[in-house]
């Protein structure tokens, strides 16, 4: 359950990515996206009540390992693209993939989490958006440069996503630099491919993060294609047949032990007021919050 302060997602100015949260998540339905079953609102909380995803995030195996195998990374990559596609296929743009928002489940098949930053809407391909929103190390330059845009920007993001899979770091990242010397280096520097890339992963990262969109690999159909992918069985894939290369260290679906003590620590406000009616709630910016997957499919209050 995912708990949040009314009143601070106002003061952050975050309500509209709130309810973009809210909305996506109760219309997407995959095998590598969380699931939303409930959410519900008291007077001071918003809650979402998901899927209990406890394999730890992908971002804290890459720290633990520091870079995966190439077949490893190949294997979380051909997830997060059927993943992409699907949302892709409803209109939705990402733009916010980074090993933090990305799951293992017990299996060790990858869950793509927090859609706070997604953006609803762009149907057709001539579809663009203009917010300056994401992490920067995984921005796309068009971005950065304040263009508009559209979902190309996610496979940029996916390349840089396999390139820190396999190196530790994503290509553009500096320590000593400051923020807008790292979006100089997105938007003019080579990207310089390590000799232990395999000329298959080499030839997909250079396509993804190709700076123009109008050329960048962006076809889902020509990416699942690519000769990087050519040991992946697809529909078995989607069915998650295939076997992943690491398996979490859990012992049941519900262990917590990949969880975050800080989290498990967390108050769930039981000195909360519950509303008189949840349906109705005060704040007009959370109005339609109220969402049950079980009732005709998801209906929305």
């Amino acid at each position: 359950m995912k708990q949040l302060d009314k009143e601070d997602i106002k003061e952050r100015d975050e309500v509209e990515h709130t309810r973009t949260e809210r909305s996506v998540l109760s219309k997407v339905e995959h095998p590598f996206l969380a699931k939303l079953h409930f959410s519900f609102q008291s007077s001071k909380y918003l809650y979402f009540v998901m899927d209990f995803i406890n394999g730890g995030e992908l971002f804290h195996h890459l720290s633990h390992d520091r870079q995966f195998p190439e077949e490893r990374a190949k294997f979380y990559a051909s997830e997060i693209v059927l993943g992409l596609g699907y949302l892709h296929s409803t209109g939705v743009v990402y733009r916010d993939l980074k090993p933090e928002n990305l799951l293992l489940d017990y299996q060790g098949h990858i869950i793509i989490t927090d859609f706070g930053l997604s953006k609803e809407g762009l149907t057709n391909e001539t579809d663009t958006t203009k917010t300056f929103c994401g992490t920067p190390e995984y921005l796309a330059p068009e971005v950065v440069k304040g263009q508009d845009y559209n979902k190309a920007v996610d496979w940029w993001s996916l390349g840089i996503l396999i390139f820190e899979m396999m190196t530790g770091l994503p290509p553009f990242y500096s320590r000593s630099g400051t923020e807008e010397a790292m979006y100089e280096r997105i938007v003019t520097e080579d990207v310089h491919l390590p000799d232990t890339f395999s000329n298959e992963a080499k030839d997909l990262v250079l396509k993804l993060l190709d700076r123009n969109p109008e050329t960048r690999l962006q076809d889902i159909e020509l990416i699942k294609s690519h000769p990087f992918f050519n040991t992946i069985e697809w529909d078995k894939l989607y069915r998650k047949e295939l076997t992943p290369p690491f398996i979490p260290n859990v012992s049941s679906p519900d262990d917590v032990g990949n969880i975050d003590q800080e989290f498990l620590d967390e108050s769930i406000g039981s000195d909360d007021e519950v509303l008189a009616d949840p349906k109705k709630p005060k704040e007009k910016e959370f109005d339609g919050f109220t969402y049950d997957s079980q009732v005709s499919g998801g209906n929305t209050n």
